[in-house]
């Protein structure tokens, strides 16, 4: 009976110190996103909050099930700007085509309205089925994603999503050095949307989705509103690199502005 007690003892502080050294990272990883996220958002003068996304193997202990029915896994993103929380495969089933591209593992079902919907997107010339092939999905081993603004986030984040104008992309493209000459250029793709998160994953690098009909109807973006990933391990990077452009162009304004009223054109 003693010994019994002993190990009860043993096993309430062992889990007691993992408890407390868990919270005590995940608070670390809050105030470094927390920092991260409003210098950025101050530089770019952003209107929707970044979000973070994290594909885990096992359920996130202390972070809360979104149990809601979405019409789409894009819609997980506005979720996102009101908290943190994490969705399954069973979550995104509504969406074949996010399913498919966030490399959850697709029932029969949704095999089939995945096939119907690339069909239907064919007879109206919108896709082609040869693309589907060369889509980008998710590989690297989950069973849930994490979703949640980025100034909440606890966990690392393999993904930064923003919402942006084109002048903000262009100050983003600037920071990390993907308009120069020298070099490939900002890359650039149109539908679906949701594909700019596996390319991003798989590159390393930045990817801008002008936005597809589905995720500008899902998300309610703007004419003039797009959707940019940002590799997690290189956000901080981006952050520094943030403040020299938006200073740059802040210095340069002044000469063109000159410039124009000189012309009175």
């Amino acid at each position: 009976m003693v010994q019994s007690s002993e190990n009860t003892v043993v096993l309430l502080v062992e889990h007691t110190i993992k408890t407390s050294a868990m919270a005590e990272q995940w608070q670390r990883m809050v105030s470094l996103y927390q920092h991260l996220a409003q210098r950025f958002t101050e530089l770019l003068q952003l209107q929707q909050p970044p979000i973070g996304l994290a594909f885990t193997e096992g359920i996130p202990a202390g972070i809360e099930h979104k149990a809601t029915r979405v019409p789409s896994a894009c819609t997980f993103w506005r979720l996102a700007e009101q908290g943190v929380f994490y969705a399954t495969a069973q979550d995104h089933q509504e969406c074949p085509i996010g399913m498919m591209t966030m490399g959850f593992t697709m029932p029969q079902s949704a095999q089939e309205r995945a096939q119907a919907l690339v069909q239907t997107m064919a007879n109206v010339q919108y896709f082609s089925p040869a693309e589907v092939s060369a889509l980008p999905v998710v590989k690297k081993p989950h069973e849930s994603i994490v979703y949640g603004r980025l100034d909440q986030f606890p966990i690392e984040a393999d993904v930064v999503l923003c919402i942006l104008n084109a002048q903000q992309a262009m100050l983003v493209a600037e920071a990390m050095g993907q308009v120069n000459w020298l070099q490939s250029g900002q890359a650039a793709f149109g539908r679906p949307t949701c594909s700019v998160i596996p390319r991003t994953l798989q590159t390393r690098e930045t990817s801008m989705s002008f936005g597809c009909v589905g995720a500008r109807t899902y998300l309610g973006l703007t004419p003039a509103e797009l959707v940019l990933t940002i590799p997690g391990q290189k956000f901080a990077e981006l952050v520094e690199r943030l403040q020299t452009i938006v200073a740059a162009n802040a210095a340069l304004a002044p000469f063109h502005q000159g410039q124009k009223e000189r012309f009175a054109v």
